[in-house]
């Protein structure tokens, strides 16, 4: 299997949409998840083969380590970054791009996070819900429980996770949440 194959399946499994350009300004593959990103809710379905994105991002992917991308016929509501990285594939140099859609929120696991942070059932399932930006108010209503108590579990997680504000916490989930727990990761 070529190793830009491999490459790509790699970063599918991690759930990073990946597409791998040329310094000819043409895009060489792209991963499943790329895919999706690029030709979601495209009546017309655009074949891969025509060229996704605006010349204008490729020029700039060849330069920049990070910047926006404008898709070819992107939709009304998608808002798609990159970071981009030289690499090596098949003798060849080429530019790997990550694209990010900001418009999707990172689904963050609470059972994940138990395991990870040996966290309480409650306290996973806050963390999630917080890392989702859930006002402690409306997920103490939710719960029928105080503030009070959601503090009291907000410290707990807070030391066991080693962080001591929401922000800190929300971002550090974050980074080590990034799969959905419907992904299959078998190898």
């Amino acid at each position: 299997m070529p190793e830009k194959i491999v490459l790509l399946n790699v970063l599918d499994k991690v759930g990073s949409a990946a597409v791998l350009i040329n310094c000819r300004v043409k895009t060489i593959d792209c991963n499943s998840l790329a895919k999706r990103i690029i030709l979601a809710d495209r009546p017309d379905s655009l074949p891969l083969e025509a060229e996704p994105f605006t010349t204008r991002t490729i020029s700039n992917a060849l330069v920049e380590p990070f910047g926006t991308v404008e898709l070819e016929r992107p939709r009304t509501d998608q808002r798609l970054v990159f970071q981009a990285m030289d690499i090596t594939a098949m003798g060849e140099a080429h530019r790997l791009l990550i694209l990010i859609d900001l418009a999707v929120r990172t689904q963050v696991c609470a059972p994940v996070l138990e395991k990870i942070f040996g966290l309480t059932t409650a306290e996973g399932r806050l963390a999630a819900e917080l890392s989702r930006g859930v006002p402690l108010a409306t997920i103490a209503q939710s719960r029928k429980v105080s503030i009070a108590t959601l503090r009291t579990q907000l410290a707990s997680i807070f030391g066991k996770t080693g962080t001591s504000r929401q922000p800190e916490l929300v971002a550090l989930l974050a980074r080590v949440c990034q799969l959905s727990p419907a992904q299959n990761l078998m190898w």
